[in-house]
């Protein structure tokens, strides 16, 4: 064990003790006294008034900038995603991948540079799309928004906070049982549909909350599963836009550039999220306390993928060739060859992602001072593992399979041909093909299969001391000292090649499919491939899950896509807490060290890279009351925050069939900022205010992609190929802006109705080193938000709308644009007794969709289509 190591190891072990014995002995020793009220209201919190009071009182009592979402009472938080209920934040937006929330952005940074904590702790998390990228944030499809108290939004840090967080911070706060009535318990059930599919599917919670008669002990258990059929339907392109097709000025005919492929996907998931909470607390003495929380969360999402691909870069040819003024092909008829039509269902029956956490806290106060320590381990794993994605083919191709050893030049297809009109939601017209005729198609290869099991742990010691002051300006000092480690590993498989090519028997899809897709992409019009002959998944899943039993199906390690990250981090913190008559605030430094090791895989050898770094991170937050209902706010901070897991890994990973190879960077520095806040609150009423802020960031370190072309061993359908393969992989060097401005305007009327709103402005951009800039990705220039509401004795109502213009997105390895987008929320609950709700709730009411365009040409990327989510519920509390 190195130096380093055996220092951090100490102080871990330093942190421990002090966190489970150092109070307890004080406690002994010290002579008590009440503990000093906080300078907060104390709001029972029930219905949408009183959570929206509660909230503005943790703003407004904040010494930095901090907004707050309080649940309206147990299991009722105002949305059905804790993401969801964040878009309704100043300066936060959202991102969808399969309808719920996956992400949020605060303050024109992307989503993985803004920190998502349990109760002020990291929960380690994983994914489950084996094609996305491994981010450091949580999977908030994870967490059943029931369980939730309150949610906090740090939108300017303090030293006491963790680092780590360009945007924000948000954190997640549970109940505890000290803090309910003795006997509080709730059951509740819910029935919920999707407008893509015809399933009801059920869901169910209970949370039970009990303390002795001294309230000096108590604890609480929580439990609930949540059930939908839900998931996307998609006009998408594949892979990355190039040039397939040269011109032939003999023939005055232009060159033929776009997507490898267009496809027509219908993505279907049968979710099952779990979610499990057991709290106990204990408090001696009225100074001490202690907590032992453990939760468990489990999402299974086993799910089928049917996408009917229209390949062009695999035709023979191009005529009717349309160029925009970008360059790229606007539509095209393409001439048929071996596989230039594609069904390609996926079928992925062994999908799950899991985290748990065990986490206890102290803490003891006394006459003047006040000790605390966590303690804490977080474990998450998930991942796609097993499954087919098989190729179906015009079954007049020539050849029974792809690579078939009887056609040693090539196969041909007559059948094969298609034009298409990339201006909009794809338009595409089969030149001789039924698409919803299953006789027409027939099994050309078990496509290579991804498997991905990833598996995160973190785990965490801090001790926290405060002083109280008698001073005329320095109230309190706080000193902190925290050690957190963080292992992610990543293992990837493909099947060999060599076991997975044309193994079907009666492979003519009319022997396997179970009928027609129909009524796809409704809301686009024209042309659209609406329709198809499907498989049969279930069958098709039998048939696959035998050949994986008889070994006729192996699967061996994908080296390029299999990687580890550990990380030691050791955090110390020194923050003051002053005060006048008219003012309040903090000043401090947070110093944090960290120990980073890659370890993947380059040209088939282990190979490891080390890298230490250290930040230094000074923040000051000052409140100035104007008035007893004005108050006028400043902050200045540097921040930082750690790059993606997948960023860091070294090593390649090939997509043979697309001539592409993705590689990470080791040696990444992380992102680092300077910034600056000013902002103004007027609370008109208790549950009133308009308020105006205005941030600046100046960022460092950007990551950007770099493109290359080079000679990569198996990149490409054939050795002729490997030469021309595009290498992606991220590097340091950018930089980049932002400055934005909020406004926030919400006011409860005596009538009962009442109304939350705020818009946000951001102007962001990042700078590459050759000097050309672009927005920063996920960021849009304007976003609104709007809630009316009504409450009355008998019913509570709600009615949310949701804008953002258009932003910058990652498609497979471009950049698009994505249009702007709209989203219409509504809720009514009648209190049918005095402890019986009965409730009614929709979300994305009018079915809108994502449209994203290629930044480089100006061609479609996707249109993607979430449908309507409708659910109907009763719950009873006794």
């Amino acid at each position: 064990m190195s130096e380093g190591q055996l220092f951090k190891s100490s102080l871990l072990a330093l942190c421990i003790a002090n966190a489970l014995f150092g109070m307890s002995s004080t406690a002994v020793a010290a002579e008590q006294q009440e503990a000093t009220a906080e300078n907060m209201e104390v709001i029972q919190v029930r219905g949408i008034r009183r959570s929206i009071e509660a909230s503005l009182n943790t703003k407004r009592f904040a010494d930095s900038t901090v907004d707050a979402i309080t649940s309206e009472d147990i299991g009722k938080f105002p949305d059905k995603n804790i993401g969801d209920a964040l878009q309704r934040i100043s300066g936060v937006t959202v991102d969808r991948q399969y309808g719920e929330v996956s992400g949020v952005t605060i303050r024109g940074t992307a989503p993985e540079q803004s920190r998502i904590l349990l109760n002020g702790q990291t929960v380690a998390s994983t994914s489950w799309y084996d094609l996305g990228p491994a981010t450091r944030t949580f999977n908030m499809e994870l967490l059943s928004a029931e369980q939730v108290n309150a949610v906090e939004v740090h939108k300017t840090p303090t030293a006491r906070l963790e680092e780590g967080a360009l945007g924000g911070t948000v954190d997640l706060k549970t109940r505890k049982p000290l803090d309910l009535d003795a006997h509080t318990y709730q059951v509740a059930g819910e029935l919920s549909q999707s407008s893509l599919y015809d399933e009801t599917d059920p869901s169910g919670s209970f949370l039970g909350s009990w303390k002795n008669d001294d309230e000096k002990f108590g604890i609480l258990g929580a439990y609930s599963v949540e059930k939908i059929t839900s998931g996307r339907q998609v006009l998408e392109s594949l892979s990355g836009y190039y040039e397939y097709f040269a011109a032939d000025p003999a023939q005055n005919q232009e060159s033929t550039v776009g997507a490898w492929g267009i496809g027509s996907q219908a993505f279907r998931a049968e979710r099952e999220r779990t979610s499990a909470q057991v709290t106990l607390q204990f408090a001696p003495t009225d100074n001490t306390e202690f907590t032992l929380d453990y939760f468990n969360f489990e999402l299974d999402i086993p799910h089928v993928n049917h996408n009917f691909l229209t390949v062009g870069a695999r035709g023979s040819g191009s005529t009717n060739v349309v160029n925009n003024a970008q360059g790229g092909t606007a539509s095209a008829t393409i001439l048929p060859a071996y596989a230039s039509i594609i069904y390609n269902p996926v079928v992925r029956h062994a999908v799950n992602m899991k985290s748990d956490v065990l986490n206890l806290t102290g803490k003891y106060v006394g006459d003047s001072f006040t000790v605390s320590g966590v303690i804490g381990q977080s474990t998450s794993d998930g991942g796609t593992q097993g499954g087919s994605s098989s190729w179906w083919i015009p079954a007049t191709d020539q050849g029974g399979k792809i690579g078939d050893p009887a056609f040693p030049n090539g196969q041909g297809s007559v059948d094969g041909g298609f034009s298409y009109d990339a201006t909009g939601p794809y338009q595409v017209v089969l030149t001789s093909l039924d698409a919803n005729d299953a006789s027409q198609f027939k099994h050309a290869q078990e496509a290579n299969y991804e498997t991905t099991v990833q598996d995160h742990k973190v785990t965490y010691a801090q001790t926290d001391f405060e002083y109280q002051l008698d001073h005329d300006f320095i109230n309190k000092i706080a000193v902190g000292i925290k050690y957190n480690t963080s292992d992610f590993e990543r293992n990837a498989f493909n099947r060999n090649p060599a076991e997975i090519l044309g193994f079907v028997p009666n492979g003519n899809l009319a022997n396997w499919s179970d009928g027609v897709l129909s009524g796809l992409h409704s809301q686009s019009g024209g042309n659209v491939l609406d329709s198809y002959a499907k498989l049969d998944e279930d069958k098709w899943w039998a048939f696959i899950s035998e050949k994986y039993a008889n070994g006729e199906l192996v699967e061996v390690a994908d080296l390029g896509n299999t990687f580890t990250v550990e990380e030691d981090m050791l955090a110390l913190y020194a923050q003051a807490d002053f005060s006048g008559e008219f003012y309040r605030g903090n000043f401090g430094v947070r110093y944090v060290n960290t120990d980073q090791t890659s370890t993947g895989f380059a040209d088939g050898k282990p190979y490891n890279e080390s890298v230490n770094y250290d930040n230094w991170l000074p923040s000051i937050n000052v409140a100035f009351d104007l008035k007893e209902d004005l108050i006028l706010r400043a902050s200045a901070s540097s921040v930082m925050a750690r790059n993606n897991y997948s960023d860091l890994k070294p090593g390649l990973a090939i997509a043979k069939n697309f001539g592409t190879a993705t590689g990470g960077n080791p040696n990444l520095k992380p992102y680092k900022a300077n910034q600056a806040d000013l902002g103004i609150e007027w609370y008109f009423t208790e549950s009133s205010m308009l308020s105006a802020a205005l941030f600046y960031k100046d960022i460092d370190n950007v990551v950007f992609v770099t493109e290359s072309t080079q000679y990569i061993e198996g990149c490409g359908a054939s050795e002729s190929e490997w030469d021309k393969c595009r290498v992606i992989a991220p590097a340091n060097g950018g930089s980049g802006s932002v400055t934005g401005l909020e406004i926030q305007l919400q006011h409860n009327f005596e009538s009962g109705f009442g109304f939350l709103t705020n818009y946000t402005y951001v102007d962001s951009k990042s700078t590459r080193p050759d000097g050309t800039e672009q927005m920063i990705e996920g960021v849009s220039e304007n976003s609104f938000n709007g809630s009316l509401f009504y409450e009355d004795d008998l019913f509570s109502a709600r009615i949310a709308y949701n804008w953002r213009s258009e932003y910058l997105g990652v498609g497979n390895i471009q950049n698009v644009l994505n249009d702007s987008y709209q989203q219409v929320d509504a809720s009514i609950i009648w209190h049918a007794m005095e402890n019986l709700d009965v409730s009614l709730e929709g979300v994305n009411l009018t079915n809108e969709v994502v449209q994203s365009y290629d930044v480089k040409y100006g061609l479609t990327q996707n249109t993607i289509e979430f449908g309507s989510r409708y659910f109907v519920g009763a719950s009873y509390k006794f």
